[in-house]
């Protein structure tokens, strides 16, 4: 009797003992060696390949075009993550590829398709917006196959994406294990973005603060100009994305001049966007009187409206809002869309009011934003973590024009 007892309890603590070691090792392996595909330069002919390594652990990769027999080595930067992780960022920029081709990366076991961009833009073509990504890993999972349900060209990601405040170093692993392994469109390409910064890529406040206050974003992802999160990316001749820090790491008021610079060179552009994170026409957190949003009002707004922005992407307020057009502070059919607000996999906020004179539609859900365009309407989708169209709204103003 006591030796059944004794090879039932030593069986179960086998058990126990094998479970622990698989899910140990399945932890410290989350988010290794998977790539994640980013631009900061031409999405036609450029890729930034960003992924993480354990520290005493070799570089293991190779790329090519999907459809071909052979693979190259690449110049790899690799440096250290945080100061008090064991793993370090490797990254690696693809230049000089094909237009409209699929190429595949390599990272030791694991494979990742990833298809550059048309070199004139297609006639329909979509992609998603949205932040504030990861309250916890359900959400976050369930807000980026809403994403990838729409199979979008790529995607822009509006700051706040692991929620780790310059602290929480393996919260970021889990962020990118759960975009690697999700973010695939029907046709198993991922979806490459372009990332904006958030408060919390910052340490607390997570507004005032500097580069140096968000370590981690800023050696996760490269940028056009070391330490500097605000920059320009041209899709297409005639679709260009301004991206922006809503005072996190830079201050409002010192990206006037390049905001200006940036969009009066492209004032002609058909379909001119922004992406940042504290909404300029947001309804929580104060509203209009919000600082910041005034800020951003005082200094940004009346480029967007001399240069003809089309929409900005906004987030932060942890629900859906689609603003009336607007110029000027007032409601313009020639004015800009303001859309968001950030819910892609966070809990939602509720306004203390019914309406707002500059919100058309608010709702409390969480959610990301599919933007199409064909035949130059731009069309916005508010899509649920159902995978659901909850609110649509279609702008013709540029409709088969060949001059904006």
């Amino acid at each position: 009797m006591k030796r059944s007892i004794i090879i039932t309890f030593t069986l179960v603590f086998t058990s126990l003992t094998a479970l622990f070691v698989v899910y140990n090792n399945e932890s410290t392996s989350q988010g290794i060696e998977k790539a994640l595909f980013t631009w900061t330069d031409s999405p036609a002919t450029t890729f930034n390949v960003i992924w993480l390594v354990r520290e005493d652990e070799p570089t293991r990769f190779r790329w090519g075009i999907a459809d071909g027999n052979s693979t190259h080595s690449a110049k790899v930067e690799r440096h250290s993550f945080y100061k008090d992780s064991d793993v370090e960022v490797c990254q690696v920029k693809l230049t000089e590829l094909r237009p409209a081709t699929t190429y595949r990366v390599v990272l030791g076991d694991n494979e990742f398709l990833a298809r550059t961009l048309p070199e004139k833009r297609p006639d329909k073509l979509s992609f998603v917006a949205g932040g504030d990504m990861m309250k916890d890993a359900e959400m976050l999972t369930a807000g980026v196959k809403a994403m990838a349900s729409r199979s979008p060209d790529f995607a822009l990601l509006g700051g706040d994406l692991a929620y780790a405040n310059a602290i929480s170093w393996k919260k970021w692993l889990s962020w990118i294990e759960i975009y690697s392994n999700n973010a695939l469109r029907a046709d198993g390409l991922s979806i490459p973005f372009v990332v904006a910064i958030g408060n919390h890529e910052v340490s607390s406040p997570g507004f005032g603060r500097t580069p140096k206050d968000a370590p981690m974003f800023y050696s996760l992802f490269p940028f056009p100009n070391k330490q500097q999160s605000f920059y320009m990316v041209d899709f297409y001749e005639d679709l260009s994305v301004i991206v922006l820090d809503s005072s996190h790491t830079h201050p409002v008021e010192s990206q006037v001049d390049f905001i200006r610079s940036s969009l009066s060179s492209r004032r002609d552009r058909l379909h001119l966007f922004a992406l940042y994170h504290a909404p300029a026409y947001g309804v929580m957190k104060g509203g209009l009187d919000n600082l910041v949003s005034m800020n951003i009002r005082k200094h940004w707004i009346p480029a967007f409206d001399e240069y003809g922005l089309d929409c900005a992407f906004e987030n932060d307020h942890h629900l859906y809002k689609r603003s009336k057009l607007l110029r000027a502070d007032k409601v313009d059919p020639e004015g800009t869309l303001y859309i968001g607000d950030g819910a892609w996999g966070v809990d939602t906020r509720k306004p203390e009011k019914d309406e707002y004179w500059y919100v058309e539609k608010f709702v409390s859900e969480q959610h990301v934003i599919e933007v199409e365009i064909k035949n130059n309407i731009r069309t916005y989708r508010a899509i649920n973590h159902a995978q659901k169209v909850f609110d649509e709204f279609a702008d013709n103003r540029d409709a088969f024009n060949l001059e904006k």
